[in-house]
């Protein structure tokens, strides 16, 4: 069993966050002083966000993501695959940063694009806007888009919401709350599924770096620091990049989320069972997360992959769905990295599992309620 929190004490959001164990419950009996909890926690959530859309006024966090290739190239394709439901259309891009899909959107032929921005950065987004002649076109609106009122429905929503292991900073609930209040009956959705995969890894390079490290250092005993590396490794899910190598069983899905249909609701807790096979004989270091996003018309067929798929016909799906007209941003290990990277949640010793043996048990990933930009992660292996 390994509880791990995805939570960061840094304010920068995608910057790599510094992740930290889940903080104790209180003691039975305690409780906060009459009167002041509603109060507290609201200012609290307040608080949490502004600290969040700070972090977005940082050139540094969108040099990363508009840096990333693979996501900026994914979303202008995914733009002109659908220029047609785009073209003399209103848009609405939510959390649009510096704004760069409203003019990708622009210039696909949008009638006009609401350029929704909490963080600072929007004030630039204007400019950027104006320097491309689209101020007829964009409307850079600063404020969260819960609060923002706009002057129409809109036939389109835009969004990179997706945070590391998908659902980390909680953006997407924004996106879901701007389909329900402005989106037009039969509007377009992009990206319009996610699916949230996991798999059992072996990293014997990372975990010796990490904890056999201190066995031997520079011919001093430092054993002593072992069960301090171990808690340090297996308390905090890392956010690096490993290869499709590293992977020692198919692939099992979390979570299918059609933006088209989810709910708030349904994005506070997910739970899912896993039981796959190891492919070889090797020890296990812990699980890898990643996900991917395709951009598919509400009418469209996504190939779903629910969770009661066997590995085996997620794969053969996700080759079949490759070759088609679609378009894919994936960060699993075997394909081009990305600023997601994956999300290892790794533990405090490794499992040794013989080639075709079961691994089987269940993750939960569920919002934190001190901070719902953070989630809370609880895996169960045996």
């Amino acid at each position: 069993m390994l509880p791990s929190h995805l939570n960061g004490h840094s304010p920068l959001a995608r910057r790599r966050p510094r992740l930290s164990a889940a903080s104790p419950p209180a003691a039975a009996g305690e409780s906060p002083a009459a009167g002041a909890g509603a109060t507290t926690a609201a200012d609290s959530l307040e608080e949490h966000d502004r600290i969040y859309f700070q972090s977005y006024s940082h050139i540094g966090i969108h040099e990363a993501m508009i840096k990333d290739r693979v996501r900026t190239d994914a979303y202008h394709s995914a733009i002109m695959h659908h220029k047609k439901f785009i073209e003399g259309k209103v848009v609405l891009d939510v959390g649009c940063g510096t704004g760069i899909l409203s003019v990708f959107c622009a210039r696909a032929g949008a009638k006009r694009v609401y350029a929704v921005e909490a963080s600072e950065i929007a004030t630039q987004a204007c400019e950027i806007v104006k320097a491309n002649n689209l101020s007829d076109q964009v409307v850079v609106i600063h404020g969260r888009v819960e609060d923002v009122d706009l002057e129409e429905k809109v036939d389109v929503i835009i969004s990179e919401w997706m945070g590391y292991m998908l659902l980390y900073e909680s953006m997407l609930p924004s996106v879901l709350f701007a389909r329900d209040k402005w989106l037009k009956p039969g509007g377009l959705i992009l990206p319009s599924h996610a699916t949230l995969i996991m798999a059992p890894i072996t990293n014997p390079e990372r975990y010796e770096g990490s904890v056999d490290f201190w066995c031997d250092v520079y011919g001093i005993d430092m054993s002593a620091l072992v069960p301090l590396a171990k808690k340090f490794t297996s308390e905090e899910p890392s956010i690096e990049t490993i290869g499709g190598e590293n992977v020692i069983s198919w692939p099992s899905v979390v979570k299918h989320i059609d933006c088209y249909n989810f709910t708030v609701e349904e994005f506070k807790c997910i739970t899912a069972k896993y039981k796959v096979s190891s492919m070889m004989l090797a020890p296990i270091h812990g699980f890898g997360f990643w996900f991917e996003v395709e951009f598919n018309g509400p009418q469209e067929y996504s190939h779903n992959l629910p969770s009661n798929l066997n590995p085996l016909e997620i794969i053969q799906k996700k080759r079949k769905r490759s070759s088609e007209d679609t378009v894919i941003l994936s960060t699993a290990p075997e394909d081009e990295p990305t600023h997601w990277q994956q999300t290892i949640l790794y533990f405090p010793d490794p499992i040794e599992v013989k080639q075709d043996q079961m691994v089987e048990g269940s993750v939960t990933v569920s919002q934190s309620k001190e901070n719902p930009r953070f989630l809370n992660i609880h895996l169960e292996c045996s």
